[in-house]
């Protein structure tokens, strides 16, 4: 007998497209840190600070590739675009 599992259901799209879940991790800095500030752990509210500046940077980044793919430029990466 052959038992082939299912093939696992498809993603919602809010968890595909990287945009919102680049923003929801920002997000979850944003509110680490001021946790962090509001009961005085330091270090954490530098960690989240960090966090939340590779979440601009990452976020930068993936917007820019998009809009380079969109254009067509021939070094842009592929597999950006929503589908």
């Amino acid at each position: 007998m052959n038992h082939t599992p299912p093939s696992p259901p498809p993603l919602p799209a809010r968890l595909y497209e990287s945009p919102p879940v680049i923003a929801g991790g920002m997000v979850l800095w944003v509110v680490i840190g001021a946790l962090a500030f509001a009961f005085g752990a330091g270090e954490l509210v530098w960690t989240a600070v960090a966090g939340l500046g590779v979440g601009l940077f990452g976020l930068t980044v993936f917007l820019a590739q998009r809009a380079a793919a969109r254009r067509g430029d021939r070094s842009a990466q592929r597999g950006v675009d929503p589908h």
